[in-house]
């Protein structure tokens, strides 16, 4: 019997170069073996542990670094024109989303669809926030407390059908680096007590801790950092943003995200160097709209004369263009333009001396520079 593969796929033992992790880990498990007419996944042993050899195929950086700072630029500019806010927040230890996910190896994990990386749904965020503010915030009356979770949320009680749109938008968080996977390892001793232990009458389904543990093999994060991302729905709400971020680092930093929060994982802290790297971010972006802005006001001759003078240092950019002048380069038109660049570089320097008298030698060869453009100026 065939094995629950892809028709004609060739598999491959490990990840192709490239590939997307989440796409290979999810669809391509490829340790089953056949055995008696059906295919099974065979049981550990000293050897090889097929879900544990197949976990370690994704261990490592995940995702392309390109893509993750593309992405984060396109949403960090989403967010501030919807007048929100981001922040990154970096994990304390390791982190693991999506164990519930169905995979053979028993533990799936939640990768995002297009940048194959982990990641946290903005539904999971505005859940975050939403348990700190049900469950932590103290200082509020409950009456005001019920309505900044209508205000935020769109209901008091999460169970609740919503009447109206919660007052903030949840982005998803993304990382904007590699982030690094990790084969990790949970050893439970009541294994069978937990499969089995509604059977009945089941001797090894006792939960005792002499049981011999067995280990399972998950998928985890040993290092990343994710961008978060909330803007209001209404300008008036925007004053409340700060709240909302407060609730948010308090639910990172005490609730923990993703699964195992128990065992210490999914516990995040908010990086302090984001906010200037992202400001120097959006002022390169300034800079470079502006440059374009300004490369679409120039004449097709201003063009030429900007490409001819990029390689060469500007110390000699007068020089350069008055020597490639007189060996022709321009011609007609053209040649005015080329001279009147010259001039105005002269002039900059102060180069310019086309009226000078003296017998200095330097200032004599800037006079004769500055004659031989006049020619071409006037020509």
């Amino acid at each position: 019997m065939s094995a629950p593969l892809y028709q004609n796929y060739h598999v491959h033992e490990e990840k192709p170069d490239n590939a997307h992790a989440g796409l290979w880990f999810d669809r391509f498990f490829n340790r089953y073996r056949v055995n008696n007419q059906d295919w099974e996944i065979p049981k550990p042993n000293d050897h090889q542990d097929a879900k544990r050899d197949w976990t370690k195929t994704v261990s490592g950086p995940v995702g392309q670094d390109k893509q993750l700072a593309e992405y984060t630029e396109r949403q960090t500019a989403l967010v501030r024109h919807l007048n929100g806010r981001n922040q990154r927040y970096q994990t304390d230890w390791h982190f693991v989303t999506g164990m519930g996910n169905p995979h053979p190896v028993e533990n799936g994990f939640s990768w995002h669809p297009t940048l194959g990386v982990p990641y946290l749904a903005g539904s999971a965020v505005k859940g975050l926030v939403r348990a700190w503010v049900e469950n932590n915030d103290d200082g509020l009356p409950i009456a005001e407390q019920k309505e900044r979770l209508k205000r935020w949320f769109g209901t008091e009680n999460k169970d609740d059908v919503a009447e109206q749109t919660g007052g903030f938008i949840f982005f998803d968080a993304i990382p904007d680096q590699k982030p690094n996977l990790l084969c990790d390892i949970m050893t439970p001793h009541m294994g069978d007590w937990y499969s089995d232990g509604d059977q009945g009458n089941v001797d090894n389904a006792i939960p005792a801790d002499w049981h011999e543990p067995v280990p399972i093999p998950f998928l985890a994060v040993k290092k990343a950092r994710l961008v978060f991302g909330i803007a209001p729905r209404l300008p008036a709400l925007a004053e409340e943003l700060d709240a909302v971020f407060d609730a948010l680092t308090n639910a990172l930093e005490w609730l923990g995200a993703g699964a195992k929060t128990a065992a210490g994982y999914g516990y995040f802290s908010p990086d302090a160097n984001f906010l200037h790297e992202q400001e120097a971010a959006f002022a390169r972006q300034a800079q470079a709209l502006a440059e374009q802005r300004r490369q679409a006001t120039l004449s097709p001759i201003d063009k030429k004369i900007e490409d001819f003078l990029k390689p060469i240092q500007a110390a000699e950019h007068d020089t350069r263009l008055l020597q490639a002048l007189e060996e022709g380069a321009w011609q007609g038109e053209d040649a005015k333009v080329v001279a009147q660049k010259i001039k105005t570089l002269m002039e900059d320097a102060g180069k310019w001396m086309p009226d000078f008298t003296g017998e200095n030698k330097k200032k004599c060869k800037f006079k004769q520079r500055s004659q031989n453009v006049l020619k071409y100026l006037q020509g």
